[in-house]
């Protein structure tokens, strides 16, 4: 195989670096063109082949947790596809005008189940705002579908708290309207920040990714971020789900924090 080998080259503009790492996504930018690199650091490139080398690399660079996607980017990173983040829209349903009033019913191995509105969530003193990062699971390391948003809602750990569990209880299931469900142990919802969110960027959902509410999770993939809620039902299995990101639930991804490159120095 031929090598054709190359001196680094200065990126022109910015660089923005944006992925999902914990409660909010990391953002990375040039503050200024990269310095060549010196002669004898030279860059191998074997044709055909998508794989580089460098014995040093040379440039400034700072990084922000805050900086949150706009709802456009939002919208077209993470509403585009049905699964992407959970399941599609809800669509034909007597709350689709009103999504204060679709009820989520938090029940099972529980000591008092109820039913809460997302209007009754709005209202819950528990309600807060977070920065939190949401990415597919198969985003490539230059993809776009990974985003920061600031979020509003309840942690899951809250309603649970309120239901009252029952002390051998080890599952978390979230069903959605179209039968989507998503099934966490329950340790896991209480060592993550998991809300129940209704809010992003201070509009509703239904403007960003669609519906009424969405789970979101910290530091884990959005395959998990499931959709339109209408039941958090609390079981005592033989075992407890797989942890997501582990071997054992088939998603451990080597791209993790997922990161998409933006050049420009915007989040979209």
């Amino acid at each position: 195989m031929n090598d054709t080998t190359k001196k680094i080259a200065g990126t022109a503009g910015s660089l923005l670096l944006l992925g999902s790492m914990g409660a909010g996504a990391v953002t990375a930018f040039a503050e200024e063109a990269p310095e060549a690199a010196p002669a004898g650091d030279e860059l191998s490139l074997s044709e055909g082949v998508q794989r580089a080398s460098a014995e040093a690399v040379q440039g400034d660079f700072s990084y922000t947790q805050t900086l949150v996607s706009s709802n456009d980017a939002i919208a077209r990173a993470m509403g585009a596809a049905a699964y992407l983040c959970g399941n599609g829209a809800f669509e034909d349903d007597e709350f689709a005008g009103d999504a204060t009033q679709w009820p989520i019913a938090i029940g099972g191995d529980v000591q008092n189940s109820y039913v809460a509105t997302v209007a009754e969530l709005q209202a819950d003193p528990e309600a807060q705002k977070s920065i939190m990062g949401c990415s597919c699971a198969g985003n490539p390391a230059d993809g776009s579908a990974s985003v920061n948003a600031e979020v509003t809602g309840v942690a899951v750990a809250h309603l649970l708290e309120m239901a009252g569990v029952e002390a051998d209880a080890n599952t978390v299931v979230f069903r959605s309207a179209d039968g989507y469900e998503v099934a966490l142990p329950l340790r896991y919802i209480t060592q993550h920040y998991c809300p129940v969110v209704f809010d992003v960027n201070d509009s509703p959902i239904a403007r960003t990714v669609g519906g009424a509410n969405q789970l979101w999770l910290g530091s884990t993939s959005a395959r998990y971020f499931a959709k339109n809620i209408v039941s958090i039902t609390v079981e005592t299995r033989d075992e407890a789900p797989a942890t997501p990101g582990s071997e054992e639930a088939g998603d451990t991804y080597a791209n993790l924090p997922n990161v998409g490159v933006f050049f420009g120095g915007d989040v979209a």
